[in-house]
């Protein structure tokens, strides 16, 4: 599994346990739609890291959180 794959697995698990949809993370984390609908599509190969605090910022979790799985061992 490449690496965007596996945070774009990731990103729609930890929506899905915090009962929210991807759309209401972003919202609430203050991300661009476009930038994750690049994200999912595939066009977005390597997302900054800036974003996927912003995801983060809208699950109330941290980066460590986001990256504690076998995903990405």
């Amino acid at each position: 599994m490449e690496l965007n794959e596996a945070i774009i697995e990731r990103m729609k698990e930890l929506a899905a346990e915090h009962n929210m949809t991807i759309h209401q993370v972003i919202q609430k984390g203050g991300l661009n739609q476009a930038t994750i609908s690049e994200l999912m599509s595939g066009r977005t190969k390597h997302p900054k890291v800036s974003t996927i605090q912003k995801f983060c910022d809208g699950l109330n979790i941290g980066l460590n959180e986001f990256f504690d799985n076998k995903r990405f061992n």
